[in-house]
């Protein structure tokens, strides 16, 4: 009644089901996100090359609306995936692909998300076994950055350890770094704001 009172266009049935799946889900409307993976070469990206891309599942689709695709983020009149929603921007994750000249053969695979893949996830738990924080043995909860991703940090095995939620806030604060430390096996080096660093080495 209070959502209808306000403006919502929605029926009272419509608010009622909407405000049970974002309580059990944690989203709004319990929309977490659509994944695109479109494939092309750097210079049908970059270069306004008309080499098609192929969006896997579909098809092969020209090369302007793949740009078009790939650069949307605009106004929602620029913006090709922009719908009712009123969606005007999406986000944009970048993975470069290695292939070998000549044979085309896909020999590797890096990315820019910042969030880190399923299995990069259970890699970090399996390595780390409890928060690396050396002071600490809660559950791992957040898989983070040493290097944090906005400052170039690469969402990566070397560049990535699994923290507990209280421990992943206090790195974030002012005075508090990390980097890690090349060795046998992976170890942290963790710098708190009174100047000391502390060793955290992955278990065996």
């Amino acid at each position: 009644d209070t959502a209808r009172a306000a403006g919502d266009d929605r029926s009272r049935g419509q608010v009622m089901a909407d405000t049970l799946i974002e309580r059990l889900t944690g989203t709004p409307g319990g929309i977490t996100g659509v994944q695109i993976q479109l494939v092309m070469t750097d210079r049908t990206l970059l270069r306004a090359d008309a080499e098609p891309a192929r969006l896997p599942g579909y098809g092969t689709i020209p090369a302007e609306p793949a740009r078009a695709i790939a650069l949307a983020g605009g106004p929602a009149a620029a913006n090709p995936l922009a719908g009712p929603s009123g969606m005007e921007e999406l986000d944009l994750w970048v993975r470069r692909l290695y292939t070998v000249p000549g044979s085309g053969e896909l020999v590797a695979m890096d990315s820019t998300a910042r969030l880190f893949p399923a299995g990069l996830k259970r890699f970090l738990q399996v390595r780390d076994d409890t928060c690396r924080t050396p002071y600490c043995d809660a559950p791992i909860r957040h898989h983070d950055h040493i290097t944090a991703w906005h400052t170039g940090g690469p969402t990566s095995v070397n560049n990535g350890q699994g923290l507990c939620e209280a421990c992943n806030h206090t790195k974030e604060t002012p005075g508090w770094t990390a980097q890690t430390i090349q060795g046998q096996r992976h170890i942290v080096a963790t710098t708190t704001p009174t100047g000391h660093t502390y060793h955290s080495t992955a278990p065996p």
